[in-house]
């Protein structure tokens, strides 16, 4: 049985079906993690496994930041965590086993990337290189799905959530490497 020794802080943020809020403190806790459920996803697709990880926490599992990596708001408020269970689920505690049962990564090209791209790029650089994106469909053991778009560009990347399948430029979130500052993407060859 894994121990995994699990803070949230007071200030910690939420990404789930576009709504963000404020998780309940949680101190530092020993968490049982036990075994997982059989259909429980507990390693993440490439290249969603590059930045993160499925986290067992008391509040249930989260897709969360690895070792070595770091997702924040751009304000910095806040480290992203997305629950497998319903946002107000977890802020009441409610279900500690909650999991994701399906966990899609799709690269994504064409009028699809336009769209999330065009949302998720808006205030930023129109003359940078663009990244290589990716929709993520989570789905819990509730049989709650949602969407999320990544974009990957090589040395950092960005999530946003799309709940309803409508993307939302104010869900945008960074995805920093700790060890390494992020350099602009070059063009391809």
């Amino acid at each position: 049985m894994a121990k995994v020794r699990w803070a949230l802080a007071l200030s910690a943020l939420t990404i789930a079906a576009g709504l963000k809020a404020t998780l309940p403190a949680v101190a530092l806790q020993d968490h049982e993690c036990g075994s997982p459920p059989p259909d429980a996803v507990m390693a993440l697709p490439a290249p969603l496994n590059k930045w993160g990880q499925i986290t067992c926490t008391p509040l249930g599992h989260m897709l969360t930041s690895h070792a070595g990596w770091i997702w924040i708001m751009p304000d910095a408020s806040g480290t992203v965590l997305i629950p497998a269970t319903e946002l107000e689920n977890a802020k009441e505690g409610a279900n500690s086993e909650s999991y994701f049962t399906k966990i899609d990564v799709v690269k994504v090209k064409g009028d699809e990337f336009d769209s999330a791209y065009g949302t998720f790029h808006i205030g930023f650089d129109d003359k940078e290189v663009k990244p290589d994106a990716y929709r993520v469909d989570l789905t819990s053991e509730s049989g709650r799905t949602f969407r999320m778009f990544f974009f990957d560009y090589d040395t950092y990347a960005w999530g946003m959530s799309c709940p309803d399948n409508k993307c939302d430029s104010e869900t945008r979130f960074m995805i920093l490497d700790k060890n390494n500052r992020p350099k602009p993407r070059q063009p391809s060859i």
